[in-house]
């Protein structure tokens, strides 16, 4: 029998298939440690959105940061009106920290921004601007003085001439696809809505509670459905931590920053003071649609989302309040209290609680948060002494 030796055949040792083992191991361990600061990135930028998303205008400021996404309120959920007596208010009359006026801010995408330093100093006070002074619809000498919410005679009238400067720079504030409002606000810039904070946010609890998102704004909405100087879109809200993360509602004051628009620019907009909020002063805004108006238009009486404005005088000022006896209601929420002068109209506080008709006043401190904010998120088509 005849033995064939295949000698061209190369079968592996144990040794040479240990050492293929060992090479084809030594390369997977390499490339895996090359992939995993790819992937350990990847993961880290999808969780954080501070590091995934473009920079915005905050971002660039060394006094804000990102700390992550907001907290939105679920479907149907609107703001509710808050009740504030003068026993509460004369307890809420104390000295809070500084760092309550910090601010707290959304972007359009979603990103909460916290304030680290207090905002610098600002004028105490800022000039109305109306760009066709021309077309201006004084305040009616309005009813009988009030002296509640709503007490005996409903002495509000109906401001009919809302593409009218000041009625115009007034706004109804509605949800999304909403043709009546729950608030109101004031212009006090060319894309900067001032109102009260519950307008905006749940108030307290920081992220246990929401913000309402996608507000829309009608400047000068003369009723259901009707917005004769458009329907604005919501850019970035701005509040304050004593209303974000206290619910405190000596800090319930809030700004919508609008999508700018040359058509909200040439609306025009109300001045400011922080001083001085002793006096005759004047309101209007947007009551609840349902509610009886006594200047209605509508047949059945309902308010119907006009705007309906009061005038009266200050009854009391606190610290961070002002008690008025202006006639509100539900929705009227975020309504400027202004003063008239022979410079035109400056707001000196937010209307903000029923009950005892409190406004969140406005301070020096709150003055130089609306200027940050406002230099924050300029316009183009118009300028503001704050830019």
């Amino acid at each position: 029998m005849t033995t064939v030796v295949h000698d061209h055949l190369d079968l592996p040792s144990e040794g040479n298939m240990n050492k293929r083992h060992v090479s084809v191991r030594a390369v997977v361990l390499l490339l895996a440690a090359a992939l995993a600061p790819l992937v350990t990135t990847s993961v880290a930028r999808a969780e954080d959105p501070c590091v995934d998303r473009p920079a915005t205008e905050l971002d660039r400021r060394g006094d804000w940061r990102c700390v992550g996404l907001a907290t939105f309120t679920g479907p149907g959920v609107e703001p509710v009106a808050p009740v504030l007596s003068d026993e509460e208010a004369a307890r809420l009359d104390v000295t809070w920290p500084a760092e309550w006026e910090l601010g707290v801010a959304i972007s359009p995408d979603g990103r909460l921004y916290r304030q680290t330093a207090l905002a610098p100093r600002a004028p105490e006070e800022t000039r109305p601007v109306n760009p066709t002074p021309t077309d201006v619809v004084p305040e009616p000498r309005d009813g009988e003085v009030g002296t509640r919410t709503i007490f005996g005679p409903d002495d509000r009238l109906r401001r009919s001439a809302t593409t009218s400067y000041p009625w115009r720079v007034m706004g109804s504030i509605s949800a999304p696809d909403a043709t009546a409002s729950g608030c109101s606000g004031s212009l006090i810039g060319p894309r900067h809505l001032l109102t009260a904070g519950h307008c905006i946010h749940q108030g307290g609890g920081g992220a246990d509670k929401g913000w309402f998102p996608d507000r829309k704004v009608g400047p000068g909405q003369n009723g259901i459905g009707n917005y004769p100087n458009g329907l604005k879109n919501s850019h970035w809200y701005f509040s304050v931590s004593g209303w974000y993360d206290h619910g405190n509602p000596v800090f319930d004051y809030a700004m919508i920053v609008l999508e700018d628009l040359r058509s909200t620019a040439s609306l025009g907009w109300l001045g400011w003071r922080s001083n001085g909020h002793w006096g005759e002063h004047w309101t209007a805004g947007y009551p609840n649609w349902s509610f009886q108006c006594a200047d209605s238009p509508s047949a059945d009486g309902q308010c119907d989302n006009y705007q309906y404005g009061d005038s009266d005088s200050t009854q009391l000022v606190l610290a961070k309040l002002l008690k008025t006896h202006v006639d509100v209601q539900t929705g009227q929420s975020g309504s400027p209290i202004y003063e008239i002068d022979d410079d035109g109209r400056r707001v000196t506080a937010v209307v903000a609680y029923h009950g005892g008709n409190w406004a969140t006043r406005v301070t020096a401190a709150r003055s130089n948060n609306f200027c940050d904010w406002i230099h924050a998120h300029p316009s183009a088509f118009a300028d503001h002494a704050c830019e």
